[in-house]
């Protein structure tokens, strides 16, 4: 079982796929893949994650929190506070 792009699938230490690679013992198998990567499909990734990572910032603002509170206190700045009270920059979903 895998996909049809090689480079989507989990990569192992050995055949017996008991521990899979972190994202840190991946680069040099990244940057000399084994086949083509599809561009297109690597750019819907990166949006993604980029489109996760905005949602991240702006719902931490609001998380938890009555539609109405919204309404009273949009978003408008990333400037940290919240309901976490995090930093600016600071990010909660790992």
């Amino acid at each position: 079982m895998g996909c049809k792009h090689i480079w989507l699938n989990p990569k192992y230490h050995d055949d017996n796929q008991q521990t899979i690679c972190k994202p840190n013992e991946l680069e040099s198998f990244l940057c000399n893949p084994s086949q083509p990567v599809d561009r297109k499909l690597l750019n819907r990734i990166l949006g993604s994650l980029i489109g996760l990572a905005l949602g991240d910032a702006l719902g931490a603002h609001v998380e938890s929190r009555p539609h109405e509170y919204m309404i009273e206190h949009p978003v408008k700045e990333f400037d940290g506070g919240g309901t976490w009270s995090l930093a600016k920059g600071q990010i909660i979903n790992l």
